[in-house]
């Protein structure tokens, strides 16, 4: 196999160039690393165009800001009212370029964006903050947000779990499960990042609410103040609800990630108690749960990758297969569209495609 596309790391440089030829050895270490998925070269799949949300200029300034919070913020001696609003002006920027990138998309295909960081909670944390202020920035955009409010939706939602970065690692991380008095802390993220963001010269307080609200429930059963309906931003009730989407699709130390689909079905059991209805059906609606160029694993055994996002039916895309149950490469790859095909589900997604 031959690298679609090069890889960068965190600063920007290229890891791994375009067409470098992969050896299992160094497709370990990219697994290693924090590295996803890959795009791979294929003349059976040379047709299938994948377009990046973002431009990778975009991503790597995003990580530079995160990471920048990363190490500023987790400091015990960070004090925000001496950063003379940096951390505004960092993020300012990044949020800018994300919603210029994105204005030239109609749909949000919900592709994971690698992140390169040898720390798993550095990792964790970055790849999700970029995730949630993404997916939310377009969703704003569908929504009519434009702006200063746009803008402050967009910075609300890469700032929203700020306040981990104020919880102890050890149990951010723990496998096992969680104490009682363990995930009281945990949920204290929420009041840690709204006592953050509010002291930090030029960030709005509607960023600090989201911060603090991001957990709370249409019904009233979410923390910290069981907030319920309309005492919830709007702003918050849209991150809140893709956070839960990413998190749920993401592995974590103490489970496994759930597929995309699966999510939904999540999300979709919580409507009109934890989450207004009408964003989940906007969410579902506009999404491309299995973008272009996905590797998948077929309930058939068969294996391929995702080649027409259905309109209609986002959630069932047509598959281009390439392999037969027995993991034979296909002299003739054929397209099955599971919009018509009812029987057939999309069983795995990317890394674990293959993996029995």
């Amino acid at each position: 196999m031959r690298l679609g596309k090069p890889i960068f790391n965190s600063e920007g440089q290229i890891l791994v160039g375009y067409q470098y030829e992969l050896t299992q050895n160094v497709i370990n270490k990219l697994q290693k690393m924090g590295i996803e998925y890959l795009h791979i070269e294929d003349s059976n799949t040379e047709d299938i165009i994948i377009e990046d949300l973002i431009r990778e200029e975009t991503r790597v300034n995003l990580r530079n800001t995160l990471v920048h919070i990363l190490d500023r913020v987790a400091s015990t001696s960070y004090d925000p009212k001496t950063g003379n609003g940096q951390l505004y002006k960092l993020c300012s920027k990044s949020v800018d370029l994300v919603v210029s990138d994105l204005h030239h998309h109609d749909t949000i295909s919900l592709m994971n964006m690698n992140v390169f960081q040898s720390n798993v909670f550095d990792q964790h944390f970055i790849q999700k903050a970029m995730n949630v202020c993404v997916y939310a920035t377009k969703l704003g955009m569908i929504e009519g947000y434009t702006g200063e409010d746009l803008d402050t939706f967009s910075l609300a939602a890469l700032l929203h779990d700020i306040g981990n970065l104020k919880v102890p690692r050890e149990i951010l991380t723990k496998k096992t499960t969680l104490t009682p008095f363990e995930y009281a802390e945990i949920k204290k993220h929420t009041e840690y990042g709204f006592k953050l963001l509010k002291e930090e010269p030029g960030i709005p307080i509607t960023v600090a609410h989201c911060a603090m609200q991001h957990h709370e429930r249409i019904n009233g059963s979410g923390y910290p103040h069981g907030l319920k309906g309309d005492e919830i931003h709007p702003f918050a009730q849209w991150i809140g609800l893709i956070d839960t989407y990413d998190s749920l699709t993401h592995p974590r130390a103490h489970r496994e990630a759930i597929l995309p689909h699966q999510a939904i079905e999540v999300l979709y059991g919580g409507a009109g108690t934890l989450y207004d209805i009408n964003k989940v059906r906007q969410f579902r609606n506009r999404v491309a749960l299995f973008p272009l160029g996905l590797s998948v694993e077929l309930s058939s055994g068969e294996t391929g990758i995702v080649s027409k996002v259905n309109k209609d039916f986002k959630h069932r895309p047509v598959i281009r297969v390439l392999r037969n149950p027995y993991g034979e490469q296909l002299k003739q790859p054929y397209e099955i569209d599971l919009a018509r095909h009812l029987n057939v589900m999309i069983f795995r997604v990317g890394e674990a495609v293959g993996n029995k």
